[in-house]
């Protein structure tokens, strides 16, 4: 392992505790039907999903997609409500964790997300840590939904690489899905795969010191 200067972080499972399947509970009731086997296979299959995912589509025209999918005429903050369902807490250690990385190592997020779940994320994070927005902490911070490309394309990571100069040989990348860390060692990135929601301090480059 080459020495590491740059840290990315995925965000869901990794630095903010993650249940995709609390929000297709909730779809389920919000819906008055089990949906949840049905949007589960969508959001990992559909293009709908994705093209949420890489700003294809704003938050309207998703809200309006699942409004169409069922049928149903139902307000914008229930349906909000049960896709934010799925983001869980931050657990204080991790946070700490960072502070003492970013004194030492350039640290960034890279995240598959949309503009519905970053406006929650950003209020469970003021909420739960000591700052304000997540940039108060991360050297800064790429959203699939804002580059308009999403892992695991490797045009992905080198956009990341190639905007903030990283070197790749130099650079760890923290994810809990096996395709994404694949991806980003195929363009010479060192990766750990993490364990959904369970982020070890030994994962850390030098344990975390």
């Amino acid at each position: 392992m080459k020495k590491i200067e740059n840290i990315i972080f995925d965000l869901g499972g990794v630095i903010i505790n993650l249940d995709m399947e609390h929000s297709f509970d909730w779809f389920s009731q919000l819906f008055g039907r089990d949906v949840k086997s049905n949007m589960m296979e969508d959001y990992l299959n559909h293009n709908y999903f994705m093209d949420f995912e890489t700003g294809k589509i704003n938050a309207t025209e998703f809200r309006d997609g699942l409004r169409q999918l069922t049928h149903l005429e139902i307000e914008d903050a229930k349906l909000d409500k049960a896709w934010n369902a799925m983001l869980g807490d931050i657990p204080k250690e991790r946070i700490e964790w960072i502070e003492k990385l970013r004194d030492k190592y350039n640290v960034v997020i890279l995240s598959n997300t949309n503009s519905i779940h970053i406006h929650k994320f950003n209020e469970i994070f003021g909420q739960t840590t000591p700052y304000y927005h997540p940039e108060d902490l991360f050297h800064k911070v790429y959203y699939s939904h804002i580059i308009n490309d999403r892992k695991p394309n490797k045009s992905c990571f080198q956009h990341v690489l190639d905007d903030f100069g990283m070197n790749p040989e130099h650079t760890i990348f923290y994810d809990d899905n096996l395709e994404n860390t694949k991806a980003a060692q195929s363009i010479g990135i060192q990766s750990v795969l993490v364990e959904k929601n369970f982020l070890r301090k030994e994962q850390l480059p030098n344990g975390g010191k």
